[in-house]
């Protein structure tokens, strides 16, 4: 089944030291091309996040958004400078005193002061932080991959209906070719009687020769027979069930190039209809080949 470039996932883990979420915003691109944005403090797992994606997002521009909220009680500490607590207090008991103010000191006071109390934080544990990004990048990757999956679905139903209709054209392409020839033939015999008024004035070898030089000119035997191949490699790649878009888009500009110098050879109304059919349903092909992986 095809996947889409474009999706959206996202991941969460918690452990110790708090919780890692981990968003993934992938839409299209020729090749794939990764960003990832993440705290300072997670910027060690980076190559954790990059090993959850590895082998999973081959094509795209994939922007990955790290974000990790600390536990509050996680590894917090305070501690209190002692001394400084006993320089307040001197100070303001010694003040009180010089201005005959009465001494009422409360512990409270304390938190009001700066530099009296410092809360400290332990840094977390690397191993389990590592396995808390590794989770939260995993289960982004693969809510990312469900919603490309769907997307794909879709798009495979909406390719195979103009391969389809591709396919339906060129039959007709391939039907009418052969009685080209014949027809330019009669009427070019019919043109000639009327002008000579006489059938039996005309130089049948030379018709035969103008035919021939006709028939040479709107031969697309070569075309057909690599446009087939084509057709045939294009199912072939929808079938692998593997990333096929960039070979399947490299077929469509040399199917384009087929149709393009057959449609030149087109001097028939029916066959020249096919060939406009098969051009207008290979643009479209090839805009909704740009959104595959």
């Amino acid at each position: 089944m095809l996947k889409s470039m474009t999706g959206f996932g996202k991941g969460t883990a918690a452990c110790g030291s708090g919780t890692v979420t981990v968003e993934i915003k992938t839409v299209n691109s020729k090749s794939l091309d990764l960003s990832i944005k993440m705290p300072r403090e997670l910027s060690a797992f980076e190559t954790t996040v990059r090993k959850a994606l590895r082998d999973k997002v081959s094509r795209g521009k994939v922007d990955v958004y790290v974000g990790f909220e600390r536990s509050v009680a996680a590894g917090t500490g305070l501690k209190i400078d002692w001394e400084l607590a006993d320089a307040f207090y001197e100070a303001e008991k010694e003040a009180c005193e010089r201005f005959g103010v009465k001494f009422d000191f409360s512990p409270s006071q304390l938190f009001r002061l700066p530099d009296v109390f410092t809360v400290e934080k332990a840094e977390p544990d690397e191993t389990e932080l590592e396995t808390c990004v590794s989770g939260a990048a995993s289960m982004a990757v693969e809510k990312l991959l469900e919603m490309r999956s769907l997307e794909g679905e879709y798009l495979d139903g909406e390719i195979r209906r103009l391969v389809g209709e591709i396919e339906d054209a060129f039959e007709v392409i391939k039907t009418r070719a052969p009685y080209v020839s014949a027809e330019y033939k009669d009427k070019l015999t019919e043109r000639l009687s009327k002008l000579l008024d006489n059938a039996n004035m005309i130089d049948e070898q030379r018709l035969a020769q103008e035919v021939a030089l006709f028939a040479d000119r709107c031969d697309i035997t070569e075309e057909t027979a690599r446009i087939d191949s084509h057709l045939k490699q294009i199912g072939k790649y929808l079938d692998s069930g593997l990333p096929a878009g960039r070979e399947i888009d490299f077929v469509l500009q040399e199917f384009k190039r087929e149709i393009n110098t057959l449609g030149s050879k087109s001097n028939d109304g029916a066959l020249f209809e096919a060939v406009l059919t098969v051009k207008s349903r290979l643009e479209m092909l090839r805009e909704q080949i740009q959104n595959i992986e």
